[in-house]
């Protein structure tokens, strides 16, 4: 029989402390996803996939983007099954761990020089394995902040993992633009290495952050009343598959942000010639503002009907695209650098309001795998096969970014036909909804 320590209430992380430890994962997490990303633009495609255009090179390595993407399912369902069967906070531990070591590993491999084929089929393997680890990360971080929260602060609290995108990107986007600043040839030869070396140690503080925090509530009192089910994600799709189309579409440019942070930059400096160091300080700028302008949104969300935050972020993306591909072939670096700042900041209403919006669409006892299906399908398609899609068509039509702008202005009209199906999601949550084609009707009902 377990003894009572009065003082255990004493020594638990406030909601707030939840909030902040769920961020400081969130953020290690995507420093090492966009370490990659960011990378691809500067060094692997030719280290790793040698060709005589480096313009293909780029490309075909900037395809790789999208099999991290189409893991990503993959690893939110995985981890979603336990989350929603053995609890949220686990889980956690596991997806930080891979994904800490598979960036590592990444710092380690032989190039395409040294170990021919081999080279590139690791880093795709690996990239595969740090799709896995996200798809896991995202919905449980967000659901310890949300069911920690007080009811009128859910919106806010779910906020904080929200900032792990822009920071992990400011984060690698400084650590990468540091090392840049070496002779070339020393980049080339292992500069390049350092930032994904250097992800051990944030996996060491993540873990030791994620072992402090307690099990959500919301998990252990589903426990306590035996709501957990055998298989969560066939109750998501018995009774659910409305809300999730819907939420996937809502969550879509949440993804196909890479186009702006990934192949914009990418494209630019192969295309345009441009100093490769502006696409890294193009990103910490663009990271920068996106931190300062979630500070001001989230704080705006609480009480609010949430759809029109996404709605808003949707049509700012669609509205932006074609002027974010136009301004760096007419102004160079500074067009790089407002088109990259500029789409990132119109996307953060969206961002302010999607972690909780999609909390409160799934009962507790399925809200791990109801969340992490509707992010990681919106994955697939915004983060996994945009991408690669992106690639072909440009490289159809000579080099011509007009594709790649049409494709994300398309997405972002997605997301905001999306917004206006979803009726208004309520502050405190419970039963989803969607629009039907003559009145507003439960999901899955």
């Amino acid at each position: 029989m377990k003894s009572h320590d009065p003082d255990s209430a004493d020594r638990q992380m406030s909601p707030r402390g939840v909030a902040v430890a769920a961020l400081v994962g969130t953020t290690i997490e995507f420093y090492d996803f966009f370490v990659y990303g960011t990378s691809v633009v500067l060094v692997l495609g030719t280290l790793f996939f040698p060709s005589g255009n480096p313009l293909t090179s780029t490309l075909l390595a900037f395809a790789t983007l999208g099999v991290g993407f189409l893991a990503r399912p993959l690893g939110g369902l995985f981890f979603a099954h336990f989350g929603d069967r053995v609890g949220r906070k686990n889980t956690l531990i596991v997806s930080l761990m891979m994904m800490g070591v598979a960036t590592v590993a990444v710092g380690l491999l032989p190039t395409y020089d040294q170990i021919g084929m081999w080279a590139p089929a690791l880093l795709v393997m690996l990239r595969l394995v740090q799709g896995l680890a996200v798809g896991g990360e995202w919905g449980g971080a967000v659901l310890l902040a949300v069911e920690h929260a007080p009811p009128d602060k859910r919106a806010l609290y779910g906020s904080f993992p929200q900032f792990g995108s822009p920071l992990g990107l400011l984060l690698s986007s400084a650590v990468i633009g540091l090392f840049g600043l070496m002779p070339a040839e020393s980049y080339a030869a292992w500069g390049w290495r350092m930032p994904f070396l250097l992800s051990v140690i944030l996996l060491a503080v993540g873990v030791v952050i994620r072992l402090k925090m307690e099990e959500s509530t919301s998990f252990v009192a589903a426990q306590a009343n035996n709501e957990i089910v055998s298989l969560p994600i066939k109750e998501i799709f018995r009774t659910f598959w409305r809300t999730v189309v819907v939420a996937s579409g809502v969550t879509l440019i949440a993804h196909s942000l890479t186009l702006l942070v990934s192949f914009l930059p990418s494209y630019a400096t192969t295309t345009y010639d441009l100093a490769p160091g502006i696409a890294t300080t193009s990103l910490v700028v663009a990271s920068a503002g996106a931190v300062l302008a979630l500070v001001v949104m989230a704080r705006l969300v609480d009480g609010r009907d949430r759809r029109r935050f996404t709605l808003v972020g949707g049509v700012l993306t669609a509205v932006w695209a074609f002027p974010a591909f136009y301004l760096p072939a007419e102004w160079g670096a500074a067009g790089l650098m407002i088109s990259v700042t500029v789409g990132y900041v119109f996307l953060i209403p969206h961002y302010a309001a999607l972690s909780s919006f999609l909390a409160d669409m799934f009962p507790a006892h399925v809200r791990y795998s109801g969340v992490s299906l509707c992010y990681q399908l919106s994955a697939v398609l915004g983060g996994g096969l945009l991408p690669i899609l992106t690639g072909y068509l440009v490289s159809r039509v000579g080099g011509a970014s007009w594709p790649a702008a049409a494709l994300l202005a398309g997405t972002g009209l997605i997301t905001a036909a999306s917004s206006l199906l979803a009726r208004r999601v309520p502050t405190t949550g419970v039963a989803p909804v969607v629009a039907g084609p003559k009145s507003l009707r439960p999901a899955g009902r």
